[in-house]
């Protein structure tokens, strides 16, 4: 029997993880081959949509996660580390079948320090549930992408990726101060909780952004960070993407860097008063600083021409910024890939 035969696999993988973590049937291979990615995004690869895994696996604890790696390395088969599966880019799509290693089951914070301002936690907790454990303790998660209702921990950090509030607290994996992860032999190590070291490379950051080709992530250390004090918007309509953006330029240039700021084009909602180039704005912090960072961007705003139109299309665009998300786990996630492919 050939060592990657589908059924001595899932033997295998059950002395592991267990029969009913272990799946092979075409349904789980589909939906464990793809994230959310569009075909039409594929181009020249658009074979993949024919991609599948050979197995998947849930595991539920960092042995068992360890377990898999190595009996992996065993077989010469690769290994794809699965989060929430809300990616764009095809990043989990199997070239050459292998392994889907699903962390959802690992789905727990372990354990909040207010006083440090960190969260331990594994990687299929969704941001959400991370944000609300956060909350219980007067305190918030900063990363705050369009995907928080179903991103996952593990994901975010291994995309490194950049939230609506990236310009002031940076993106997920500078939000992460230290990990426990598997590597390629099956070895688990683990990095220290430190903000900075005075010698050597900043290990802390080795992982984000490394995409799981480097290791699977299967615990975090999270900064988190205290609910401030004031929040404020603020909207400026612009007659082109060309006239707002040295606005933008001329902000950073000040050090004046807002909590959020997203210059875009669309097409004029009922509170964009005709402008199809609008500049979001918002504030957060100490109520002084806030205040003053609202009053100099509207100042340098309406200088170089543009028109503040006032908070009420930003605090639409707040208050609904995660509502693609909700939608998609709502009604498209139940889908399998080649269904909402075939209804998009």
């Amino acid at each position: 029997m050939p060592p990657h035969d589908p059924i001595d696999l899932s033997v295998r993988l059950a002395s592991i993880v267990g029969a009913a973590h272990v799946s092979t049937d075409d349904e789980s291979l589909e939906r464990l081959s793809f994230d959310a990615i569009d075909p039409g995004r594929l181009m020249a690869r658009a074979s993949a949509v024919d991609s599948r895994v050979t197995a998947v696996v849930r595991p539920a604890t960092t042995d068992e996660v360890s377990g898999v790696v190595r009996l992996a390395n065993e077989l010469g088969l690769p290994v794809i580390p699965y989060g929430g599966g809300t990616g764009v880019m095809g990043a989990v799509i199997p070239l050459s079948g292998g392994i889907a290693v699903d962390l959802r089951r690992m789905d727990r914070v372990l354990e909040v320090r207010a006083a440090d301002r960190l969260a331990v936690v594994q990687p299929g907790v969704v941001l959400a549930d991370l944000d609300a454990a956060a909350k219980a303790y007067g305190l918030q998660m900063a990363h705050d992408p369009w995907s928080v209702p179903i991103a996952t921990v593990g994901g975010a950090i291994s995309t490194d990726s950049v939230g609506y509030r990236a310009s002031k607290y940076g993106s997920m994996g500078e939000q992460v101060v230290a990990y426990e992860a598997v590597l390629g032999d099956g070895e688990v190590v683990r990095t220290k909780p430190l903000a900075r070291q005075s010698s050597g490379p900043m290990l802390g950051r080795l992982l984000s952004g490394a995409e799981g080709t480097m290791a699977i992530i299967t615990e975090a250390t999270v900064r988190l960070f205290a609910e401030p004090e004031a929040r404020e918007f603020a909207t400026v309509g612009f007659e082109s993407f060309e006239a707002g953006y040295p606005v933008v330029v001329r902000l950073f240039d000040l050090g004046l860097i807002p909590a959020l700021i997203d210059l875009t084009e669309e097409e004029p909602g009922d509170d964009a008063q005709g402008f199809r180039c609008l500049l979001y704005l918002g504030f957060e912090g100490y109520r002084e600083e806030v205040e003053a960072q609202r009053v100099r961007s509207l100042v340098e705003a309406t200088a170089a021409g543009g028109v503040d139109i006032g908070p009420r299309a930003r605090l639409h665009y707040w208050d609904t910024r995660h509502a693609v998300a909700e939608r998609w786990r709502d009604s498209t996630r139940p889908l399998r890939p080649t269904e909402r492919w075939a209804n998009r």
